[in-house]
């Protein structure tokens, strides 16, 4: 009689799927897909899709902090004067803070449309002033001798 031993090898194969979650850590910049909508720009449909572009980018402004024209216009691939019309279409002002926005030579440039008197005044411009001082934006100077001091912001995202 014959015997026969039949080994029967089994191989389970464990397939584990892991995820990795990471959270961004406090020092990594916001990207673009995680900023909000400013709210004025939730609940309407106000604008072109390039007005709303420099709405929201205005938006990330800091109080306290002033940008350029031409800042916004290079982070848009547009123009500086592209944005100042945009922002003088602005509805929402001044929770889309568009009294931030100064020309790149350190002076106000314009504001709800209007640009200085050849004075570097115009009541408009006054407003601006006050507004960017309120917020504690440094200015020296009076008139057509008004500059705002200090580094524009350029943390656009």
């Amino acid at each position: 009689m014959t015997t026969t031993t039949v080994t029967k090898r089994t191989t389970t194969k464990i397939t584990t799927t892991a995820t990795t979650t990471t959270k961004p850590s406090r020092t990594m910049p916001p990207t673009k897909a995680s900023l909000p909508l400013p709210p004025p720009l939730l609940s309407s449909a106000r604008g072109t899709p390039f007005e709303r572009a420099v709405w929201q980018l205005t938006y990330q402004i800091p109080a306290g902090s002033f940008s350029t024209y031409a800042l916004l216009a290079a982070h848009l691939k547009s123009s500086p004067r592209a944005v100042g019309n945009a922002l003088r279409r602005n509805p929402f002002a001044p929770e889309i803070p568009c009294h931030r926005v100064i020309a790149t030579g350190g002076t106000l440039g314009g504001f709800k449309g209007k640009i200085a008197r050849r004075d570097g005044e115009g009541i408009t411009l006054a407003e601006k002033r006050t507004l960017l001082r309120r917020e504690g934006v440094k200015l020296e100077g009076d008139g057509e001798k008004l500059k705002v001091l200090g580094t524009a912001f350029r943390g656009f995202v």
